[in-house]
């Protein structure tokens, strides 16, 4: 698919209803948000456009949590195809805003290939995840592949797929960005500042308690990652998320070698950012060793540096591996991060049952929809509406017991 023809089809699914019409000005509802990673950036941010009194709740700082911490890859790879269709619309919404919030996002696609047979099955699978959708994979030959990526060493290439949806950006600096046009907006953040307690009368939101005062409110929106379980329980509201750590490699910049998001053999993904460092893992979270037994129980840090440093020496050697020109560029240094997991997987977005001045939003995939979500809470929040494509994420889908 040609470039122009296939940044038309994204504009066409956003044209189609994706961006909503301005909301009349009225008595302005006072709304807090819990949380200063992307999802939350994002949300205030529409929300102050819509006319809201926005006040943001931060305990530590922006972006410091998941978001910090996120490899910051756009995609649609889930076979669920009702969440990867949310998830190719809020790929379209970043495409609408991307030059007008100055996000910097890289739209170098998708690179995945293998080596033996056992590698083409997962690559297989892969592009059978995008081959309903309008955006298919491209199968490519290693001739393709090296014309496609001449900077890369991939080895024997037994199948290789691109995709060209995808793209990854700096979440810290997307999520600043957001934030600094909230402010614009009149947003306002309160940070450092931990809400403590929520005060409810007549089952309707009053107020937060919080580390820096009493601040009055109408409603209250949750978008706290991993700490979102505490805060909902303040409202009795009990939801579970997994368990989910994970740890990326930073390399000091090197030459641009890179656009692409690269899915190689052996579990090695990585990525280049615009100012040259590699960025990627070997693994999806922490081996089950002795050695990280407190981080695969708990939210935590490496028990020393010299684990830490192990870690990131091992994976950036394996992805300086498939970069020859770059087996001189050394370690920066090594994130270990927490990822806000619903359950089963998938988004929890809406009001709170029992408690419907309090809304929720967690979600894994909190970079990929971020600017979705950021239009949908404002949708419903703001313009009365019920979000029909919501419905799957509500959050009553838990029994409560």
């Amino acid at each position: 698919m040609r470039r122009r023809q296939f940044v038309h089809g994204l504009a066409g699914l956003a044209a189609s209803g994706l961006v909503w019409p301005a909301f009349a000005r009225r008595q302005r509802l006072r709304v807090g948000i819990v949380g200063g990673g992307i999802v939350g950036a994002s949300i205030a941010l529409r929300l102050a456009e819509g006319g809201a009194d926005v006040v943001q709740f931060e305990k530590t700082a922006p972006a410091a949590g998941a978001t910090r911490n996120s490899f910051g890859w756009l995609n649609a790879l889930v076979a669920d195809p009702h969440y990867q269709a949310l998830r190719i619309r809020s790929i379209a919404a970043y495409h609408e805003i991307d030059g007008q919030l100055d996000l910097g996002i890289t739209w170098g696609g998708y690179l995945n290939w293998a080596r033996d047979q056992a590698g083409t099955e997962f690559v297989r699978a892969n592009a059978a995840q995008l081959a309903h959708t309008r955006f298919p994979a491209r199968d490519l030959s290693a001739a393709e592949f090296a014309a496609l990526a001449p900077s890369l060493e991939p080895g024997p290439v037994a199948a290789a797929i691109y995709s060209a949806l995808d793209g990854h950006l700096d979440p810290v600096r997307a999520t600043l960005s957001f934030l600094q046009h909230a402010r614009r907006q009149g947003a306002r953040m309160l940070c450092p500042c931990e809400v403590r307690s929520l005060e409810f009368q007549g089952g309707r939101l009053r107020s937060a308690m919080t580390s820096t005062g009493t601040i009055p409110l109408d409603r209250l929106v949750v978008a706290a990652g991993v700490d979102t379980p505490k805060l909902l329980a303040m409202a009795g509201y009990k939801l579970q998320l997994r368990h989910a750590p994970g740890f990326l490699a930073h390399s000091r910049p090197a030459p641009m070698l890179t656009q692409s998001i690269c899915d190689a053999p052996g579990g090695v993904e990585f990525k280049q950012m615009a100012d040259g460092s590699l960025v990627g893992t070997d693994s999806p979270e922490p081996p089950d060793l002795p050695v990280h037994a407190q981080i695969r129980e708990q939210a935590g840090d490496f028990p020393d540096e010299a684990l830490r440093t192990w870690h990131g020496t091992r994976a950036l050697d394996k992805i300086k591996a498939f970069l020859p020109t770059a087996h001189d560029v050394p370690l920066d240094h090594v994130t270990l991060g927490f990822r806000p997991m619903p359950s089963d997987g998938f988004p929890v977005v809406g009001a709170v049952p029992g408690a419907p001045d309090l809304y929720v939003v967690v979600t894994h995939s909190g970079v990929t929809l971020a600017p979705l979500l950021g239009e949908y809470v404002r949708a419903e929040l703001l313009g009365g509406k019920n979000i029909a494509e919501l419905a799957p994420y509500r959050p009553g889908r838990f029994a409560q017991g």
